[in-house]
C-alpha cells in the first residue's frame, strides 16, 4: 500500500521512539497508582483477617447450639518463620489473627487435625497467614478502647457468650506496615452475635459505623 504523501509504502508498528514515549507514559502510571495499590492490598488483608475472625467465630457459636455443648474460638499464635501455620505450642495470644475452634483447651495441640473425636477435638482452625499475614491485632473491651488481654470466647449451648469466662468483646485490627490503612473492628456481643465495623465512619445511616 502506497502513502497518499510519499508514494512510499507505509510501514506498520511502532518506531524505536513511540515505544519508548509509550514505555515513559506507563512508568509515570505505574509510579502515579503504586500508593493507592499498596493501601488497596493492606486494606484487603485487614478485610481477610476480619472476616476470618468474623467466620470463626460464627462457626464456634453455629457448634454450639448444634451440639448443645460449650464450644470455644481461640486466638492462637503462629509458627515464628512462618505465619501460614499455626505454632505447635498453640499458645493463646491476644495479638494474633489465626484461631482455633475446639471443644476442649487447644493449648499445644495446634499441629492436630480437625477431629471431632481426638482431643482437642478440634473442629476449625486458621493461620493468618492465609491472606493477612501482616495485620495486626489488638483485643480491646466492650468500649473497643480499653485494652484486653483476654484470649477466647466460649459460646454455650444458647448460642450465647459465657462472660464467666472472660471473653474477648471487641478486637481491632490494623497493619504492621504503620502506613494509612481503615483499621476494623470485630464486636462480639453478650448475645453472641458477631459484626465487623469501621470505626472511621460518622454516618449514622452508614450501616458500616461502629
Amino acid at each position: 500500500m502506497l502513502s497518499p504523501r510519499t508514494g512510499r509504502a507505509a510501514r506498520g508498528g511502532f518506531s524505536l521512539i513511540e515505544m519508548m514515549v509509550t514505555l515513559t507514559i506507563l512508568g509515570f502510571l505505574l509510579v502515579a497508582t503504586m500508593p493507592s495499590i499498596g493501601a488497596w492490598l493492606r486494606n484487603t488483608e485487614i478485610r481477610n483477617a476480619a472476616e476470618s475472625i468474623s467466620n470463626g467465630l460464627a462457626k464456634a457459636r453455629a457448634e454450639a447450639v448444634r451440639r448443645n455443648l460449650p464450644v470455644r474460638f481461640t486466638l492462637v499464635s503462629t509458627a515464628t518463620d512462618n505465619p501460614g501455620l499455626l505454632d505447635v505450642n498453640c499458645a493463646a495470644s491476644a495479638t494474633s489473627a489465626s484461631w482455633v475452634v475446639s471443644l476442649d483447651n487447644p493449648a499445644g495441640a495446634c499441629g492436630n487435625a480437625v477431629s471431632e473425636t481426638n482431643a482437642p477435638r478440634i473442629l476449625a482452625k486458621f493461620a493468618q497467614g492465609d491472606g493477612s499475614r501482616n495485620v495486626t491485632v489488638s483485643v480491646r473491651g466492650a468500649d473497643c478502647t480499653s485494652a484486653s488481654g483476654n484470649t477466647q470466647v466460649v459460646y454455650g449451648g444458647f448460642g450465647r457468650v459465657d462472660t464467666a469466662a472472660n471473653p474477648i468483646r471487641c478486637l481491632v485490627i490494623g497493619h504492621s506496615s504503620g502506613a494509612t490503612v481503615r483499621p476494623l473492628n470485630v464486636v462480639i456481643s453478650p448475645g453472641g452475635t458477631v459484626r465487623s465495623c469501621d470505626p472511621a465512619v460518622t454516618d449514622n445511616n452508614d450501616p458500616r459505623k461502629c
